[in-house]
């Protein structure tokens, strides 16, 4: 009975469990996820777009397509988040996109997004018949389009006037339409300055500003004018440009304006009277005379000196007063301001010529260490080693050549080298020039003493005497009786004579006749000359071998 009651038990316990399971199974309800088209959000969302990686990627992109099956995705960006007008950034049939730098940077150009300022941009993508969720980029790009300058225009013209040399005389202002306030990046404007025409291949960078206006006064920009080509009282045609500089840790990124032309008239610059050098080479001693520079009163100044590499110097219009000094134009090289000034550097040890031009406020250092003679009389071989000049280092050289009638010549610093070379000027004989220089031209057949000074930028060409004879108080100048000179060799005489402390003499290429007699040189002591000399003194009682050297220019009494 027990049994019987216990297996029956057993029975309902089971039926129960069944029924149960039934009702469950009945109640659950199994579904699958909605399918996606979802964006992925990258973990990088701030980008600053560098213009000096422009093929690196900008951002990349990734997503989930579950609802479009084969689709052509064209990625959109928007400045706001409803996508009112959508930019374009590129298609794809893959489930991942890449923009570069260069191409980012150029979707955003036509926007009013400002440079180098954190910008939100949002992204998203579209199949044509479905939209993807919208992602959001802060952007930082960088500066493609130039300043503009809006004013002067190319009518502008002005005379400019020394009546108040402090007052503006231009004002140039301009637009940057990529510069926002709140630029991250600080932005400079340069403004340059070259002769109309030229392409600015000889710019001069005129000053800077931080803003977008720029001022110069009449005294300033007459200097610039007159430093760039512009002549006194005669109107010149100038293009002006603006640069901007954006200085990031990857490097400088320049945008330069179109040029306007303005015509400006210059008034003639005040030429100082004199003109002195001070610097290391003098020990800043600004009353040292012997730095007088020379001039012709033309505007420039010239003066040969000896520097050692690193050497600095200035000029001063008055010795001893350090009012009024002169030296390089930071911003312009080769260019002298009176305000603002660095010293002028040298380089290299060496001699050097200095010439300071106020006709168009420049100067230059030319080396002088050296001078070769290359032309007809030597089949114009500028490798010619034998051709090089005599010099004691004072800025004069002394060579003898033999000429043919109608033979030329010019001057070189180097052997080897066309660089540098120096001729006659054009318009005035006897003057030597730099730039623009003719060939050095001989008349008459024979055999010349060619000096060269670059103290005064002339040279002479004067034929050396077949003999010499000696003239003065040791003879009671008797021109008549005159000793004759050994010619040791050509333009080598030397004659052994006694003298007495008080003697002094000259030399005659002809017995009996007092032309064209040599001296020693009022300027250059040892040095012999033809043209308003001296008479060569005695050293004192006793025999001496006179030495007169055309090759090398000199007397000697020893």
């Amino acid at each position: 009975m027990k049994t019987y009651i216990k297996r029956l038990s057993y029975l309902f316990l089971s039926l129960t469990l069944f029924l149960g399971a039934c009702e469950t199974e009945e109640s659950l309800t199994i579904t699958s996820p909605d399918a996606v088209f979802e964006l992925v959000t990258p973990g990088i969302s701030t980008v600053f777009l560098n213009s000096e990686l422009l093929d690196n990627p900008a951002f990349t992109i990734t997503w989930i397509d579950e609802i479009n099956p084969s689709a052509t995705y064209t990625v959109e960006m928007d400045l706001e988040s409803t996508f009112d007008a959508p930019i374009q950034l590129g298609t794809t049939d893959k489930k991942n996109f890449t923009i570069t730098v260069a191409e980012l940077n150029k979707a955003l150009e036509n926007t009013d997004v400002k440079s180098y300022t954190d910008t939100p941009i949002y992204v998203r993508l579209s199949t044509g018949s479905s939209m993807s969720n919208v992602i959001l980029f802060q952007i930082s790009k960088f500066a493609v389009k130039p300043p503009v300058i809006t004013s002067p225009d190319n009518t502008f013209s002005q005379v400019l006037t020394d009546v108040n040399p402090d007052e503006t005389a231009l004002t140039i202002t301009w637009d940057d339409p990529e510069i926002g306030e709140t630029s991250s990046l600080a932005i400079s404007y340069e403004i340059e300055m070259a002769e109309a025409g030229t392409s600015f291949a000889a710019l001069a960078n005129i000053g800077s500003s931080t803003s977008t206006t720029f001022e110069i006064s009449y005294k300033d920009l007459n200097d610039l004018v007159i430093a760039n080509g512009g002549v006194a009282d005669v109107a010149t045609n100038f293009d002006f440009r603006i640069k901007a500089i954006a200085k990031s840790a990857s490097g400088d990124l320049e945008r330069t304006s179109d040029a306007i032309t303005i015509a400006l008239t210059a008034f003639k610059a005040a030429i100082p009277d004199n003109l002195f050098m001070v610097g290391a080479h003098n020990e800043w001693n600004n009353a040292d005379a012997t730095q007088k520079l020379y001039t012709t009163g033309n505007g420039v100044f010239t003066k040969v000196q000896a520097f050692s590499a690193g050497d600095e110097f200035k000029l001063l219009p008055t010795s001893g007063a350090w009012d009024g000094d002169y030296g390089e134009d930071p911003n312009n090289v080769g260019k002298i301001v009176q305000e603002g000034e660095q010293n002028i550097k040298v380089t290299t040890t060496g001699t050097y010529l200095v010439m300071i031009d106020f006709n168009t406020l420049s100067f230059r250092l030319q080396n002088i260490d050296t001078m070769f003679m290359v032309g007809a009389h030597n089949g114009w071989n500028n490798a010619d080693a034998t051709q090089q000049f005599n010099t004691s280092g004072n800025g004069v050289f002394v060579k003898v050549q033999a000429f043919s009638a109608n033979d030329e010549f010019k001057l070189l610093p180097t052997s080897g080298s066309w660089d540098g070379d120096w001729g006659e000027n054009k318009t005035t004989a006897g003057t030597l020039e730099l730039d623009e220089e003719q060939n050095i031209k001989v008349e008459n057949a024979g055999t010349y003493m060619v000096t060269l000074d670059f103290n005064t930028l002339t040279f002479n060409l004067i034929e050396i005497p077949t003999n010499l004879y000696l003239v003065g108080s040791p003879n009671g100048w008797d021109n008549a009786t005159a000793p004759a000179f050994t010619k040791v060799s050509e333009g080598l005489f030397e004659l052994t004579q006694t003298l007495t402390s008080t003697d002094e003499f000259k030399f005659l290429p002809q017995q009996g006749a007092w032309d064209n007699d040599w001296g020693e040189s009022k300027t250059y002591p040892g040095m012999i000359v033809r043209e308003d000399e001296n008479n060569v003194k005695s050293p004192g009682d006793g025999s001496y071998t006179i030495t007169v050297d055309y090759n090398k220019g000199t007397v000697t009494v020893q």
